[in-house]
């Protein structure tokens, strides 16, 4: 079905920041069902499955992905249509049971400390501060030695201007990303702007890659050496 025209790239509003305006997007074009990031694959494939959150799961493509690899997931947006298409998603793909949809803001929730193996920010376009925020408040959240997962499209990208992405506010480069991940206790294992081809473009696009993990649990300390006393025996 052709595109309505407020949903066009110049009609979009720079930074949407009501569910309204995503239910919107969501219910009046069918984009059909978009493949998971290649970054998303190219860092998670293969890893031993266990607890994640989706921040800003969208559609559900990555929480699909993730569950269709043996993880729990709990995929949150404030879109009740964006989850809705995702539940249908995850029907078709026989993943039903390994997904919790969860109608939140992503900026004010809070994890049960140690409860994740993976907490997956993907294209989570917030201001600064909020980013921050939810950095700081969802690594707690993880296991010792889990991981976070920031992906955002990358503030020198071209392409921003086509993509409707035009408020600054939303877009941040690996480095502060990083700087914010440090600051929430995380050891950042890498951090780099990343170009991946587009179809139908000439241009690739420039995704800031963050992949941080939570520090492992200390080693317990030694034990002393057993004391033992020595006693003459008599003769």
């Amino acid at each position: 079905m052709p595109l309505p025209a407020w949903k066009h790239a110049r009609g979009r509003p720079g930074y949407p920041a009501d569910a309204a305006v995503w239910n919107r997007w969501y219910a009046e074009a069918d984009y059909g069902w978009s493949p998971a990031s290649s970054s998303v694959r190219s860092e998670l494939n293969g890893l031993a499955p266990g607890r994640a959150l989706d921040l800003g799961a969208g559609d559900g493509r990555h929480a699909v992905w993730l569950a269709g690899r043996g993880w729990h997931v709990q995929a949150m947006d404030f879109s009740t249509e964006a989850l809705a298409i995702g539940r249908e998603r995850a029907f078709a793909e026989g993943v039903t049971d390994l997904i919790t949809w969860s109608v939140a803001d992503v900026t004010a929730h809070t994890p049960a400390p140690g409860s994740l193996d993976l907490v997956l920010a993907a294209f989570l376009h917030l201001p600064g501060a909020d980013l921050e925020g939810t950095i700081a408040r969802t690594s707690p959240g993880l296991a010792p030695g889990g991981l976070f997962l920031h992906i955002g499209h990358d503030p020198a990208d071209p392409r921003e201007s086509a993509l409707g992405l035009r408020t600054a506010a939303v877009l941040h480069d690996s480095a502060r990303v990083a700087a914010w991940a440090r600051r929430a206790g995380l050891h950042v294992e890498s951090a780099e702007t990343r170009s991946r081809p587009v179809p139908g473009s000439r241009r690739p696009a420039l995704d800031c890659v963050i992949l941080a993990r939570s520090p492992a649990a200390p080693a317990p300390a030694p034990s002393a050496p057993a004391q033992h006393s020595h006693r003459e025996v008599p003769s």
